[in-house]
């Protein structure tokens, strides 16, 4: 039995495939708390491929193309990676009028042959290869009020930027916006496996950046 998709927006519609049916009867109100709910995620997610601006006008453009598509989606993904597809082929548009790089779920897949961890992290002078050298800063004891500041925010971010494409883009959509996994590989048409490795490769990254912050802070 298949169990029904829980809405992304409040109570009103208790599934999403009342959402949907809403939507596609042209129902006004449950637009507007679509927009209210993802617009502001979608925004950030464009801006991983292009300018803030130029991620708002993709934005404002899939929402218009959203509206006058909706009657023919079959909701077969959910309405989030949907709308997300939607915005990806505004940002291309605008990219290509840019002259900027096309978003990697259209280029196709993205292969990082490197480690996922520096191999000289795992050589300790004193006992060898595959023991740490420097061991991971243990987050979990950090101080919340440390973990939630600006400052860091403001880090993580600035991070984020510095990941290969394909992983900055699956980190984002994982770790700051809340997808699911089935979600993420659906939106960026890649594979469970691939979403995966991307996901891992990534996160060692960020991790490895953030570290460095909070030794030197």
């Amino acid at each position: 039995m298949t169990v029904p998709k829980r809405t992304i927006v409040d109570d009103r519609w208790a599934t999403e495939s009342d959402l949907i049916a809403a939507l596609q009867a042209g129902d006004g109100q449950s637009f507007r708390a679509l927009v209210e709910t993802l617009h502001a995620p979608l925004v950030r997610l464009a801006s991983i491929y292009v300018s803030r601006a130029t991620a708002e006008d993709a934005v404002q453009n899939a929402w218009v193309s959203a509206v006058r598509s909706i009657g023919k989606f079959e909701g077969r993904a959910s309405i989030r990676t949907w709308m997300f597809r939607v915005v990806l082929n505004q940002v291309n548009t605008l990219a290509r009028k840019e002259a900027n790089t096309v978003p990697f779920a259209n280029a196709g897949p993205e292969v990082d042959p490197r480690p996922s961890v520096d191999p000289e992290r795992l050589i300790d002078p004193e006992l060898g290869p595959n023991h740490w050298r420097d061991v991971p800063v243990r987050w979990d004891l950090l101080p919340e009020q440390r973990l939630l500041s600006a400052e860091v925010r403001s880090v993580v971010v600035e991070a984020l930027q510095k990941l290969p494409g394909a992983q900055r883009e699956v980190v984002a959509m994982r770790d700051l916006e809340g997808w699911s996994s089935e979600e993420t590989f659906e939106a960026l048409g890649i594979s469970a496996v691939n979403q995966r490795v991307l996901l891992h490769r990534g996160r060692t990254a960020l991790r490895a950046i953030l570290e460095e912050y909070f030794h030197d802070h």
